[in-house]
């Protein structure tokens, strides 16, 4: 049977391993760009309007993958640092924009969309941040175990009977979805750190969701 360090050891090799692969891919398309460039630059045409069209593509799906390969550098980084200290005080708005961040290649995978929205006000936890994210990573994957392809997961921060949480809900064609985590193959994972971060998981009757509430 696995102890916690190596959960903890195996959630953070699927994290860097997942960003790394995004960020080859990034670089992949830069390299294929570049290449129309040079291959633009050195034909033979005419200079015109047509040829700059196809320039001005290329560079602004550059840029587009620049920002994109920064956006994942910065959450890299964020990630990194939350593992400075055993215990530590976050914004639960920022973990769930971290999440979202890293949650989207995942995401990808089953033609999913997955979105943070932002809360209305700062939720401040003070948790061992490694385990929250294992668990906000876990409920995410239980969402994505049975939503339809196609369908979108959105979560929210709020606070809930007085303590900060976060509340996941799934759609599909417009329609609400259904989630069951307990049925989950990821429940294993989400189960065994929820009561060391002294959290709960209940049932949102109102958007057939669920909510993942922390101790504070």
């Amino acid at each position: 049977m696995s102890t916690i360090e190596d959960r903890e050891a195996a959630f953070i090799g699927k994290i860097t391993a997942g960003a790394t692969h995004e960020l080859r891919n990034v670089l992949a398309i830069v390299k294929e760009s570049a290449g129309l460039i040079e291959d633009i630059v050195n034909s033979p045409d005419k200079p015109g309007t047509a040829k700059a069209d196809r320039l001005l593509r290329a560079v602004e799906r550059i840029r587009d993958q620049v920002k994109r390969g920064s956006e994942l550098l910065t959450s890299l980084n964020r990630f990194a640092h939350s593992l400075d200290h055993a215990e530590d005080e976050t914004d639960l708005n920022e973990m769930a924009e971290l999440l979202s961040s890293l949650c989207q290649r995942v995401a990808r995978r089953g033609r999913h969309h997955v979105e943070a929205q932002p809360g209305d006000q700062a939720l401040t936890v003070v948790a061992n941040l490694l385990r929250l994210q294992m668990a906000l990573h876990a409920a995410v994957d239980c969402c994505l175990e049975q939503l339809p392809e196609r369908g979108k997961l959105t979560f929210k921060p709020i606070r809930h009977g007085g303590r900060p949480a976060l509340e996941f809900n799934g759609e599909s064609e417009g329609e609400a979805v259904t989630f069951a985590p307990t049925e989950a193959a990821a429940w294993s994972r989400l189960a065994a750190v929820l009561d060391d971060l002294g959290a709960s998981v209940e049932r949102v009757e109102a958007a057939q969701g669920f909510r993942l509430t922390l101790s504070g």
